[in-house]
């Protein structure tokens, strides 16, 4: 008779006080960052579980999603008051705060060389802003009821979003915001999406339980 195999966590980290939105890999591998409901971000040691000082953030919205920048210098968070924060990862002191969103950020990616961040909300609307100047320079109305993901292809050329519709999936030009392609096939809500490393495959995620590419 063959066994399973039981798969336990190796580590449980305790703070939080509402859900979870997100976890990033903070530089060398050996920390990790948090958000939540709760309004606050996290730094855990990934060896001792443990939280590293003080919680991040005024407990006053929630944080929804957090992107960290190629460089590892910088986090972008997507906030339940619509603002997206710019944040420096060794002072924790906020950068820029860029508004614009009617509703809750629900997702944030940065582009490849950090000079533009692409964000998602439930208005339907996905903006694209400058870094440095903090403008919207991008807004693509992409016809969902709600945005549940954006991320950048590799190259940067494109921006793939998914939401709620029979389009499920959407692929739109990066620079002028003209739609590409419309990828049909999921019967629900699609949450995720990743590009393969050349940008030739998309992967996505949807609450029908399939994962399609």
């Amino acid at each position: 008779m063959q066994k399973t195999l039981a798969i336990r966590p190796c580590q449980k980290f305790e703070g939080h006080t509402d859900l979870v939105r997100g976890v990033i890999h903070l530089p060398g591998r050996q920390r990790i960052m948090t958000c939540s409901n709760d309004g606050s971000l996290r730094v855990w040691n990934l060896k001792t579980g443990k939280q590293i000082g003080d919680a991040w953030g005024d407990g006053k919205k929630g944080v929804f999603a957090i992107a960290l920048s190629l460089d590892g210098k910088k986090v972008i968070c997507g906030c339940s008051d619509g603002a997206v924060e710019l944040r420096d990862i060794d002072t924790d002191k906020i950068i820029a705060k860029w508004t614009g969103h009617n509703t809750y950020v629900i997702s944030v990616c940065w582009n490849r060389d950090c000079g533009r961040v692409v964000s998602e909300t439930k208005d339907g609307i996905a903006r694209v802003w400058d870094v440095e100047s903090g403008k919207t320079v991008l807004a693509i109305e992409t016809g969902y009821i709600g945005v549940h993901a954006a991320i950048y292809s590799p190259d940067v050329t494109m921006i793939a979003t998914s939401g709620a519709s029979k389009d499920s999936i959407k692929i739109w030009d990066a620079k002028t915001g003209k739609l590409i392609a419309n990828l049909e096939g999921h019967r629900r809500l699609v949450y995720c999406l990743a590009w393969t490393a050349n940008g030739s495959t998309l992967i996505s995620g949807s609450l029908d339980c399939l994962i399609r590419t």
